[in-house]
């Protein structure tokens, strides 16, 4: 970059806009590409611009007035700055200044009386003192006129007109003599303007004086013609005027008797002519009815009518009293045609101008708009009772045999759907035929006049009436009356219907009916859309019950809740198969319809509550399966070998080949891959199909899938842990041997093993079914035997110091064969028992207690291995 321009001279200083400026300075530019700014009082002159040098640029100012900077632009250096300015001022032209425009040289004449021109601004006023200012280019500083007068103006024409301004803006070089002369000049205009008036006078005299003499002659004649005439000239007109037209008639008379004898001849002969056409017309009429040309008919009518409607000829009256007698019997026809239906609208127009052209008694089109109402209304009655009638006698054709369940098909029968299509084709053509009708009535185009303020009212009651008993049929066909069909043809039926109503709506919104009869169908289109909902997801609840029936307890998978039957998936299937109908048959909106689902609207309350109901009824099943009502005691005995397995296999196991506690723990397990899994991935379901979510639903299935899990578990423990827990007392005191004082204790007591066997075979039994998540089971089993040998516990204690060592050693090797399974209440029980027993005080006991503990863990470390395997939390 190099040093930014500097303007240090201009020359000249100040000019009207497009004055030649020629700038002076530095680093102005290194070519003529370099310059790309240049700026003059802040006016854009770079088109005018040209480079000179680096030093010297020649420009034309733009039209800015006041003082300003001149500011030049490089590329190289930037924007500059300027060390002087540059003064614009626009001037203005008089008749002595180079101008290119034209200029009138003279002033307009004075006018008489001291008047002005209407624009006095339209030419430049000359020099007051007479003095010429051409070549005085040196002006005065306008910002100095403005603070030496501030409130004055040098305009001669302005109320604050100062004249000092006025003589340094203009005469700013003049001498003081010049100015004298100039004031002397000033003088003599302001005395000659006085006496304007007087020497006008005197030069025009003549003139005046002549226009004074025509003055008074025509006073003199006026006057003469008063003594003449008087003050009142009309009677004696009037008098001239009929005498004139008097003496025209005597001139006259006999020319006009002449035309008078023509014109009765001509009028006898076109008699004639007349008299013809009447006489010919009653068998004409019979002839054009019988011909169907009812136009010709009334066209004779009329005509006849025009020319012997006011006849006092008997004959005449006669022959028109049998025309009327026809016409009347014509009408009587034209009416009862125009209301017998049905009949296409050309037709019943031309019924209703021929009808209005015959002058018939009454409001003819009203009278067909009122006939297709009642027409449409009795066709959809008569549309209800043929289909109506259809449907019983296909019921008592399936009453004489035993109907299938398919075959209940209800409001979702063929026969409802095709009611539905003929009513709303009945409804579309009908209304396409009457409101046209109307229409054309209230624009008084089918001749008649319409008594507005009574028919508006009418018309649109009728229009809601038919749509209302339209709604009423419809909601009869389609939301009335149960019935179970297949899903497939729930869904054909379904989108059917809705498209046989969606087009009877379309076909209105063609006609631009009020808002009133439109939004009565809207609301039709939307009930059956909740209703197919509705319906989809009634059958999901309906096939959801009957799972129960389908449980086989046969394992489809192992997941990492645990081994599910195939309840989960029917579950998850039933409610994809629902959303999957919702989303394709009902979700989406036709024209004018109002979404099916709104934030907190009613529609999605109802998909809430039924899916609550699913998904409960799910629960219901699970709870059942699990915890059957006429289920008997699992096990209890006190026999430990038996906590698994019955003494008789056919009593114990289930016809589906496993026992109770497998049955229960695969329920468990279902439940809670319900919970985990389905019910987490169900949310993502519903927003795939642009369904809300279900949030209270979900929330309220968890809850209850979670006290069905607990439930299990008790139920498993109760049935489970408590012949287990039972087993130890017995086992412990079997063969009432007392430990003596100084007797060696060199292994446990068989209780012992018993308690760790039979946890592998629980743990064994579990982690069959339930895998990683059976460390619930587990816990609370161990918890209930970890109580048990507390209570053992402190209702024997250790008398002898080897008994001591016997349960200390007991008690620690069931801590460290459990230690995996404990929950912190178990280890409290364990440390409760422990600190009942006495300490070991010799080193020796340690030892040998430590020794005894590494041997028995040597000894049990496959079964040790077995019952801690595989635990996580769940």
């Amino acid at each position: 970059m190099g040093p930014p321009p500097v303007v240090t001279g201009i020359s000249p200083k100040e000019g009207p806009p497009g004055t030649r400026v020629t700038i002076r300075g530095e680093f102005l530019g290194t070519s003529a590409t370099d310059l790309i700014g240049l700026k003059i009082c802040g006016c854009d002159c770079l088109l005018s611009a040209e480079w000179k040098s680096k030093n010297k640029i020649v420009a034309r100012s733009g039209p800015c007035k006041g003082r300003g900077d001149i500011i030049v632009t490089t590329r190289s250096g930037g924007e500059g700055t300027s060390t002087v300015q540059f003064r614009g001022y626009h001037e203005s032209v008089g008749p002595v200044k180079e101008s290119a425009v034209w200029v009138e040289e003279a002033a307009p004449p004075s006018l008489p009386w001291g008047r002005r021109p209407m624009s006095p601004t339209a030419y430049t006023p000359p020099d007051p003192l007479g003095l010429s200012t051409e070549g005085d280019d040196c002006k005065f500083p306008e910002e100095d006129l403005h603070e030496l007068f501030p409130d004055g103006s040098g305009n001669l024409t302005d109320e604050n007109f100062q004249p000092g301004w006025y003589l340094l803006e203009h005469q700013s070089n003049t001498s003081f003599e010049d100015l004298k002369a100039g004031m002397v000049f000033l003088q003599r205009k302001v005395e000659s303007q006085k006496e304007g008036q007087l020497s006008f006078l005197k030069e025009n005299t003549g003139a005046v004086m002549d226009q004074l003499d025509r003055l008074v002659l025509l006073k003199n004649m006026y006057e003469e013609d008063q003594r003449k005439n008087g003050k009142e000239p009309l009677p004696s007109l009037q008098a001239a005027i009929e005498e004139s037209i008097t003496l025209a008639d005597s001139l006259f008379a006999e020319i006009l008797s002449r035309k008078e004898n023509a014109d009765k001849t001509r009028e006898a002969l076109s008699l004639l002519t007349r008299h013809k056409f009447l006489f010919q017309l009653p068998a004409s009429i019979d002839n054009n009815i019988r011909k169907k040309e009812y136009d010709l008919v009334v066209n004779d009518y009329t005509r006849v009518k025009n020319l012997f409607g006011n006849t006092d000829v008997k004959l005449f009256q006669k022959i028109l009293a049998e025309i009327d007698r026809k016409i009347e019997d014509l009408k009587e026809k034209l009416h009862t045609r125009m209301k017998t239906m049905p009949i296409n609208v050309q037709e019943q127009t031309k019924y209703i101008r021929l009808l209005v052209s015959l002058n018939w008694e009454g409001d003819a089109a009203w009278v067909a708009i009122t006939s297709r109402k009642e027409y449409l209304m009795n066709l959809m009655n008569k549309v209800k009772d043929h289909f109506k009638q259809k449907e019983d006698l296909e019921i008592g054709d399936k009453g004489k045999r035993k109907p299938k369940e398919s075959e209940s098909e209800g409001c979702w029968s063929g026969v409802r759907s095709d009611w539905c299509g003929a009513a709303c084709g009945a409804l579309s053509a009908e209304l396409h035929a009457l409101w046209p009708l109307a229409r054309r009535y209230f624009a008084g185009e089918l001749g008649g006049q319409p008594s507005e303020p009574m028919r508006h009212p009418q018309l649109k009651e009728m229009i809601i009436a038919v749509v209302e008993q339209f709604s009423e049929h419809m909601r009869l066909c389609l939301l009335s009356g149960g019935g179970t069909v297949a899903h497939d043809v729930l869904r054909a039926r379904l989108t059917t219907n809705l498209r046989h109503l969606r087009e009877a709506l379309d076909s209105l919104l063609k006609l631009d009916l009020p808002k009133q009869p439109l939004s009565v169908v809207e609301k039709v289109i939307f009930d059956y859309r909740v209703h197919g909902m509705t319906m989809f997801l009634q059958r999901a609840l309906k096939r959801v019950k009957g799972l129960k029936d389908k449980e086989t307890w046969k394992i489809e998978e192992y997941t990492d809740y645990g081994a599910i039957t195939n309840l989960p998936h029917l579950l998850e299937t039933y409610m994809t198969e629902a959303l999957s109908s919702i989303h394709k048959c009902v979700l989406s909106s036709g024209r004018r319809e109002a979404p099916l689902f709104e934030e907190k609207g009613e529609t999605t309350g109802v998909l809430q509550r039924h899916t609550q109901q699913i998904l409960l009824a799910y629960v219901a099943v699970l709870r059942e399966l699990a915890l059957p009502k006429h289920d008997q005691e699992f096990n209890n005995t006190s026999l430990s070998v038996a906590l698994d397995q019955c003494l008789d296999e056919t009593k114990c196991e289930e016809p589906s080949g496993r026992s109770r506690q497998q049955q229960l723990l695969v329920a468990g397990a279902n439940a809670l891959y319900t919970r985990r899994q389905l019910l987490v991935e169900l949310p993502g379901t519903f927003q795939n199909f642009e369904l809300p979510q279900p949030t209270e639903a979900l929330e309220a299935t968890k809850n209850a899938l979670a006290d069905l899990e607990a439930t299990i578990a008790d139920t498993y423990l109760e049935h489970k842990g408590d012949p287990l827990v039972g087993t130890i007392e017995p086992s412990m005191y079997m063969g009432r041997h007392r430990i003596q004082d100084d007797e060696l204790v060199q292994d446990v007591r068989p209780y012992v093993y018993e308690i760790i066997n039979n946890l592998i075979a629980v743990h064994a039994e579990v982690d069959s079914v339930c895998g990683q998540s059976s460390s619930r089971y587990m816990r609370d089993i161990c918890e209930t035997v970890c109580e048990e040998l507390a209570r053992l516990a402190c209702g024997a204690p250790a008398r002898s110091r080897a008994a001591a060592f016997q349960a200390r050693l007991e008690y620690t090797l069931l801590h460290a064969a459990c230690a995996n399974h404990l929950t912190r209440k178990a280890e409290n029980y364990l440390m409760e028992a422990l600190a009942r027993i006495p300490p070991l005080d010799s080193e020796e006991d340690k030892k040998r207690m430590d020794s005894l503990l590494e041997g028995f863990k040597k000894r049990m470390e496959l079964q040790l291995v077995s019952l801690n395997c595989n635990m996580e939390t769940v």
